[in-house]
């Protein structure tokens, strides 16, 4: 004689497998007409309906291995062999709903989802969460047990791997002079590179005449992570100065001081606060040496009388780092 599971074909002695609290699980044998089927069902289950070949079973929820016996009794009264099968009544249920690893990027939060229909939820063993949902941010091993309607239990464990952005700093704003040039490094963490000049380098040189401008990087990394940093280069036009070769202090009103003004018309102190001006006659004497700044021109005039016409020499000591004194000749003319 064969058994047949509804909805599960077997022969006797098979192993199936049900959830504890399973009701209405129906069994049956191929029926010869005539005859009579006695089954016995182990404690674990109690038969709640009999159809003479078939009958329905209310497991219990205790797990474990339980039996399924029939006997049947043709017309003529001859017993037949005892068929057993084998039922394992489990409280667990096949639940995976995450993968073993999942890849964030440092400050992203991932919402893990156990899905809808369970009467409760439990993560990490923490009864302060008892959700559909987790999120976190932190690395680590999570795990999140559900139970069903039917009192059955399901698990699943997964891994988040929270990946480090990339360090990208082009370090603070700066300025340009027309012939100077300067070398951006977007580090050496990324896998791709995109600036905003078009180029997908780790370094980018911006040069004077590129200047003012704002220059912006994304760097991502192999695993997906990206950060950017950006930086404002502006120009800074050189400074040089004016500085007559001729004056003529005769107290016209018309060029009486020397004045020494730069490329943008302010005078010396403005740009150069710290500057000394000397001035010192053909042996060498020194005639003239005015404040820091040179805050007022010199007249022409030494400890208060009028210098003769002729050619002066001048030293200007600027006192800025990377400054070089200036030296030339200065003529009065009277």
């Amino acid at each position: 004689m064969t058994a047949l599971f509804i909805g599960v074909a077997a022969h006797g002695q098979v192993l199936h497998t049900v959830h504890a609290g399973a009701s209405g699980v129906r069994y049956g044998v191929d029926e010869t007409p005539g005859s009579l089927y006695e089954w016995i069902v182990d404690d674990g289950g109690v038969i709640s309906s009999y159809f003479n070949d078939q009958v329905e079973v209310d497991w219990g929820i205790t797990p474990g291995i339980y039996e399924i016996k029939v006997i049947e009794t043709n017309i003529y009264g001859c017993v037949g062999d005892t068929v057993t099968t084998f039922v394992e009544v489990t409280d667990r249920f096949d639940f995976d709903p995450f993968p073993a690893v999942i890849e964030i990027c440092e400050g992203e939060i991932h919402v893990f989802d156990a899905g809808s229909g369970f009467v409760s939820y439990l993560w990490n063993d923490d009864s302060d969460y008892i959700t559909q949902t987790f999120a976190t941010g932190e690395p680590g091993t999570y795990w999140v047990q559900v139970v069903d309607e039917n009192g059955l239990i399901g698990s699943d464990t997964v891994e988040l791997v929270v990946n480090p952005l990339p360090v990208v700093d082009l370090g603070p704003d700066t300025t340009l002079m027309i012939d100077e040039s300067i070398l951006l490094d977007a580090g050496d963490d990324g896998f791709l590179y995109e600036w905003s000049t078009g180029d997908i380098s780790q370094t980018v040189r911006i040069f004077g005449t590129d200047a003012p401008v704002t220059v912006w990087v994304e760097v991502t990394t192999m695993e997906g992570c990206s950060a950017s940093d950006t930086i404002f280069i502006d120009f800074e036009e050189s400074i040089s100065l004016i500085i007559p070769t001729v004056f003529t202090p005769n107290d016209d009103g018309i060029n009486d001081t020397w004045i020494i003004t730069d490329n943008e018309g302010q005078e010396l102190f403005v740009n150069f606060p710290n500057a000394v001006v000397e001035v010192f006659n053909r042996w060498g004497e020194i005639v003239f040496r005015s404040e820091p700044g040179y805050p007022a021109p010199w007249d022409g005039t030494y400890r208060g009388r009028p210098l003769q016409m002729d050619s002066y020499h001048y030293v200007i000591t600027l006192n800025e780092p990377g400054e070089r004194d200036i030296t030339g000749n200065i003529t009065i003319v009277r």
